[in-house]
């Protein structure tokens, strides 16, 4: 009865456990084909005003989110996408990426990049000439 006793004052006395963060997905990509992952490797890729990322490929999945500005995408057969802040996309390994456009003309944007990378992957990105 005691400890019981002894356990309902320590409840009682202590202050509530702070919340934890939150989590909130904001993108979710199948790989395919799948792939051994060995390494990951994070860039950050900062536009200048209206600059365009010309055509490319990358030999490993990529998935970017916008950390600042708005841009226009076309990444393979896909639709042409506005990005803003907060959102997400994949340029699945070998799919062309025609471009990536900072859609404003005054101001600098920003995205983070992560390169999903295995054992044998050396180069990470292929630019295309045109």
């Amino acid at each position: 009865m005691r400890l019981l006793i002894a356990a309902l004052l320590l409840t009682v006395g202590a202050a509530p456990a702070p919340p934890i963060p939150t989590r909130t997905t904001i993108g979710s990509f199948a790989i395919e084909p799948t792939k051994l992952v060995t390494r990951v490797e994070m860039t950050r890729v900062d536009f200048l005003p209206g600059q365009v990322m010309p055509e490319h490929l990358h030999p490993v999945p990529v998935v970017c989110v916008v950390s600042k500005g708005s841009f226009e995408s076309s990444i393979g057969r896909g639709p042409v996408r506005r990005v803003t802040v907060g959102d997400t996309t994949i340029e699945p390994a070998g799919h062309v990426v025609h471009y990536f456009r900072n859609l404003s003309n005054s101001q600098s944007a920003q995205l983070y990049c992560t390169i999903l990378a295995g054992p044998d992957d050396k180069q990470l990105s292929v630019m295309l000439k045109k």
